[in-house]
């Protein structure tokens, strides 16, 4: 936080999506660990990465776990939007941690070959891993995609619970400012698969897909942002040739 007239103001990290900034007072609260759940097909990794990106353009180093999809996958789908994930690995401003490729015992296509986990270790490998990465290459912006595909790698409920609080806890220990995907089961309230995930996070954003007259209608809302004013409606967003735009 900053001292402004004798009060301390909290510093803010835009998301790259201007108006939803505007809804949570000027972006994340710097060091906030946020939650992004919904749905699948809702455009959790999108709202992500579109964030990650907004950091790169501005010299703000950033750290991507992909447990889901293998990078050079990811890279391609989101050059629709204009986004050269690649170009900004080769120039150093982004490290991605490939577990997803690790996991299926294959070659991993990403630069930083030093911070990939190894098979057998993964759940107590990668912490240690993230906290080289960000130490080593001063990364402040994190974004893990996701939970459920990180939870497919690790050894039962207790382990993942584990392994989520460790995760959590070293991106507080560096204040990286950090999105962290999951999703909601089919049915019911629970904003989280595991039911874990929504306490340890400061923030939580709800995406949603719901029909309208015959049409299919994207919502974002904030559910949680601990230090920040917002409201709780939700938000119609649209997803375009630039990424997330909300209305």
């Amino acid at each position: 936080m900053k001292a402004v007239g004798g009060m301390r103001r909290l510093e803010r990290v835009k998301t790259g999506i201007e108006r939803f900034d505007e809804i949570i007072g000027g972006g994340f609260p710097k060091g906030a660990t946020v939650l992004v759940t919904g749905g699948t097909g809702t455009g959790k990794t999108t709202f992500a990465i579109q964030f990650l990106v907004e950091g790169l353009k501005n010299g703000e180093n950033g750290l991507l776990i992909t447990c889901e999809e293998e990078p050079d996958r990811l890279y391609r789908e989101m050059e629709q939007f204009g986004w050269d994930l690649k170009k900004f690995e080769e120039e150093g401003k982004l490290v991605v941690i490939d577990v997803a490729s690790t996991k299926a015992g294959m070659p991993t296509s990403t630069k930083y070959r030093e911070f990939q986990p190894r098979v057998a270790n993964i759940d107590m490998d990668l912490v240690m891993l993230m906290g080289k990465a960000i130490r080593e290459k001063n990364v402040r912006r994190v974004v893990v995609d996701s939970v459920p595909a990180l939870a497919l790698r690790v050894k039962g409920a207790e382990a993942l619970r584990e392994l989520l609080f460790r995760i959590y806890s070293i991106l507080e220990r560096f204040e990286c400012t950090s999105v962290v995907i999951t999703e909601i089961a089919g049915g019911g309230g629970a904003l989280s698969r595991y039911g874990v995930e929504e306490f340890l996070s400061s923030g939580v954003i709800k995406l949603s897909m719901e029909k309208e007259e015959g049409k299919w209608v994207r919502k974002i809302q904030v559910v949680k942002m601990r230090g920040t004013k917002h409201d709780l409606n939700e938000h119609v967003f649209k997803i375009t040739e630039k990424g997330i735009e909300v209305e």
